[in-house]
């Protein structure tokens, strides 16, 4: 029989602490539980420890340097488990959470409703820890789980649950597909998770997330960037950084066609509650453009859409985005505005019908 739940662990990193985590999660292979490590480092010393942690049920893969995403993509790929559940090799695991969750997942793999499960998680900075966790997320209705994710202010950390893993496989292909890769599309992805079910909840530490690199405001929007210049991307548009979020999430949440049915009032009220939220976050936290020399004019564009009150249409607000990316990049501002302009069209096409 294939197993319950494969893990799914992507490292990089070569020091002690990633071995030391590898060698962990090494250890909870069984029947039950596959795990999958795959090497992307291109360090040969690494590559002769890591071998070692080899056992049943249990993979080790090399290969050269490669992309996170196709790292992941690829482990996501060779996954047997009904459910995965992707760690970082710089984050801290619970075994005896692992431990628990082939039985959880026995109890639900029957419910479709059941997307995930969720439990409480550590989040470790260099000025203290936390343990938090989603309020909602269980519920049967949709609204809630929406407005309990949004609730939580802190670290992203849902996508560190394990998942059912044909809505992983959907919702990653789905973004895969996107114009552009962003790294607020953790958010994304956690919103159509979300839309497509609702979270078992395990009443143990789940997972353990260190804020590393992503602490700091000025290091977390270099992270940010980086992810924009790799797609192609002029820094300058780190400052729409959450307008794109809450512009992306709301279309998402009135459109789909990933996710239930549900009705348009339903649909119209969350991505009315997640655009808010997100706009807010855009009012209210300063973004850097790291010297681009388009800078002056992301600045008259936010200046634009904060005193627009969030109140544009979404078309409006899709060709103020198309208009700037255009002063880059002409085909990266074609492609954004073929890819939305078409989620924009599908349900006011059936609302028309209705």
């Amino acid at each position: 029989m294939p197993p319950k739940l494969s893990i799914l662990l992507p490292t990089y990193r070569s020091d002690l602490n990633a071995l030391s985590r590898i060698a962990e999660a090494c250890s909870w292979a069984e029947p039950d539980i596959e795990v999958l490590v795959r090497d992307n480092s291109g360090n040969p010393d690494k590559r002769r420890k890591i071998l070692g942690f080899r056992r049943d049920n249990c993979a080790i893969i090399g290969v050269d340097p490669c992309e996170p995403r196709e790292n992941y993509a690829e482990l996501l790929r060779l996954a047997k488990g009904e459910f995965v559940f992707c760690l970082g090799d710089d984050d801290m695991y619970f075994s005896r959470a692992v431990a628990t969750l082939p039985g959880v997942i026995a109890g639900v793999v029957g419910k479709p409703d059941v997307v995930g499960v969720t439990g409480s998680y550590l989040i470790e900075s260099s000025k203290g820890s936390g343990v938090v966790g989603y309020a909602d997320i269980d519920a049967n209705d949709v609204s809630r789980r929406v407005a309990g994710y949004l609730a939580h202010t802190a670290a992203n950390v849902m996508m560190y649950s394990p998942m059912r893993r044909a809505v992983v496989e959907r919702v990653f292909g789905f973004i895969a597909a996107m114009p552009c890769s962003l790294s607020f599309h953790d958010q994304i992805g956690c919103l159509l998770y979300l839309l497509s079910g609702r979270f078992a909840r395990l009443p143990k530490l789940l997972y353990g997330y260190d804020f590393g690199p992503w602490e700091t405001l000025h290091s977390a929007q270099e992270r940010d960037v980086g992810f924009y210049k790799a797609g192609g991307l002029d820094p300058a548009i780190n400052k729409l950084h959450w307008f794109l979020c809450g512009f992306e999430g709301a279309i998402l949440i009135r459109n789909s066609d990933m996710v239930p049915d549900y009705p348009p009032p339903v649909r119209q009220a969350m991505a009315d509650q997640w655009f808010s939220a997100m706009f807010k976050r855009f009012l209210v936290n300063p973004r850097l453009a790291f010297d681009s020399p388009l800078t002056a004019q992301a600045d008259a564009l936010c200046a634009k859409l904060r005193n627009s009150q969030g109140r544009l249409s979404f078309v409006d607000m899709l060709s103020d985005i198309c208009h700037f990316i255009a002063l880059f990049s002409e085909p990266q501002a074609q492609a954004y505005l073929r890819f939305w302009g078409a989620a924009l069209a599908p349900r006011k096409a059936a609302a028309a019908r209705a």
